[in-house]
């Protein structure tokens, strides 16, 4: 089956239109020249609006059968990227505060690879997803947005990879070409929102299913049952690269001064003697330092009480491509393995 049939399977039916106020975006935010994007005010607003649209907003509304299962469990979702591509993992490095569009679009891309490594899907990897196609249709097609500030919402992006759907880093009709991260392209799509031509083909390609994520072990059965978590939230770890420094285990330890940020969880580590998930940001390969442990450089493990307090902000979402989170039958070698 190719990517086209997949993905018009995995359309969502009887979704409520939503309809946002409009608000508008507060300026991203810097911490050593390194950029953020997510609207803390905006999400207050408007996510209630995203919930009474949906009938099963939450995660644990649709789990129920995975409940408990990534308990004592280690998984590692990025290793399923690495083995599509057939290529280490290559962080994005923002241009502007587009790190929503960042992070869904990396939750995007983890997705389809896990689905192909796990479900063992017909399925050829084709290229990752654009992260300015997402960013324009969260605060354009679905928020309404006119303005130049940066800025969006986890549930804005949500709602647009399933009621519109998501484009590829190829070129497509019209001289659109998102073959390479563009930050122009995100700052204008983000004013203008997506082409008009283009969005029959975000059609083609959508999310079915997006949930919304409150806690470390909502969390965590996610990951260890396929389904990466993008985390919108405000919770920090320092402003300056003298503070980005993993421990010995590679941790990086929560900070005073916040982040309004968006980044992906691809990753967990429930053992009993550190649990923790892996964040995975968008600011280039070398912006923190310290210790590895079986984790792309520039990646931090996070310990559980912060992940909750990351997720409970109420705009971190659960991707899946099928009705509910099905448990997965996982050939283990995939996701548990060393890293070679």
């Amino acid at each position: 089956m190719d990517r086209r049939s997949f993905l018009s399977l995995s359309i969502g039916a009887g979704l409520t239109t939503l309809l946002p106020k409009v608000v508008t975006a507060a300026p991203y935010m810097r911490a050593n020249n390194r950029m953020f994007g997510w609207n803390e005010r905006a999400s207050k607003d408007t996510v209630q609006q995203f919930i009474d649209s949906h009938e099963y907003p939450y995660f644990s509304q649709q789990s129920q059968q995975i409940t408990g299962t990534g308990e004592g469990k280690v998984a590692h979702l990025w290793r399923c990227l690495e083995k599509v591509k057939g290529s280490q993992y290559e962080p994005s490095d923002q241009q502007l505060g587009d790190c929503v569009g960042q992070g869904f679009s990396l939750g995007v891309d983890v997705l389809t690879a896990t689905q192909i490594e796990m479900g063992g899907l017909p399925e050829q990897w084709v290229a990752q997803a654009s992260s300015e196609i997402i960013y324009a249709g969260s605060r354009v097609e679905v928020a309404k947005q006119r303005d130049w500030q940066d800025g969006s919402t986890g549930h804005w992006a949500a709602e647009f990879i399933t009621r519109w759907g998501v484009l590829l880093r190829q070129p497509y009709p019209g001289g659109h070409d998102f073959s390479v991260y563009s930050g122009k392209t995100a700052k204008n799509l983000g004013y203008y929102g997506v082409p008009d031509e283009l969005e029959p083909l975000c059609k083609l390609h959508p999310v079915k299913t997006t949930a919304i994520v409150r806690s470390y072990e909502e969390g965590r059965d996610a990951i260890f049952n396929g389904y990466p978590v993008v985390v919108c939230s405000n919770v920090g770890f320092g402003d300056s690269s003298r503070e980005w420094v993993r421990d010995s285990q590679g941790f990086l330890r929560r900070k005073r001064a916040p982040w309004y940020h968006c980044q992906a969880i691809l990753a967990v580590d429930d053992t009993p003697t550190r649990p923790g998930a892996l964040v995975f940001n968008s600011w280039g390969p070398k912006w923190i330092t310290g210790p590895v442990r079986d984790q792309p450089f520039s990646t931090y493990w996070v310990d559980a009480d912060t992940v909750t307090a990351m997720l409970s902000q109420g705009d971190s979402f659960a991707l899946s491509s099928y009705v509910g989170y099905p448990s997965l039958s996982v050939p283990s070698y995939v996701i548990w393995s060393p890293r070679p």
